[in-house]
């Protein structure tokens, strides 16, 4: 992904041209959650009031969110959050996806790709 800008946000590092996600899961999330919003299964208003209420909650704890992963958890709970209002997913559905992602997580070889194993099969 590519981006001009004449700023800095919080949660990149510049490399030339380029914007880099801190960690590759925030960019994995950043791109289901526009995913999601473009194939209309919430709008990006909706998305950003949820994560903007999660922000402003969280930073009453942690007065130092810094823009990694303090920030992109906070967009993945308003994520899930807005998942369970629209009923495209429930709390135990992702519950369980956070568990098998988990133990393919911990089971694979470093330097391995994570899959994780469909439970129909």
């Amino acid at each position: 992904m590519t981006m001009k800008s004449d700023y800095s946000l919080p949660f990149t590092n510049t490399n030339e041209d380029q914007v880099v996600f801190e960690n590759p899961w925030h960019s994995q999330l950043f791109a289901i959650t526009v995913q999601l919003s473009e194939k209309g299964n919430f709008s990006w208003t909706e998305f950003v009031t949820v994560f903007g209420e999660d922000l402003k909650k969280e930073s009453l704890y942690t007065k130092n969110l810094d823009g990694s992963n303090d920030y992109f958890s906070c967009w993945l709970n308003a994520l899930e959050k807005i998942l369970i209002e629209k009923n495209i997913s429930n709390q135990n559905t992702l519950i369980l996806l956070k568990e098998d992602w988990t133990q393919a997580y911990l089971s694979t070889p470093h330097g391995k790709p994570v899959h994780i194993k469909n439970r129909n099969a």
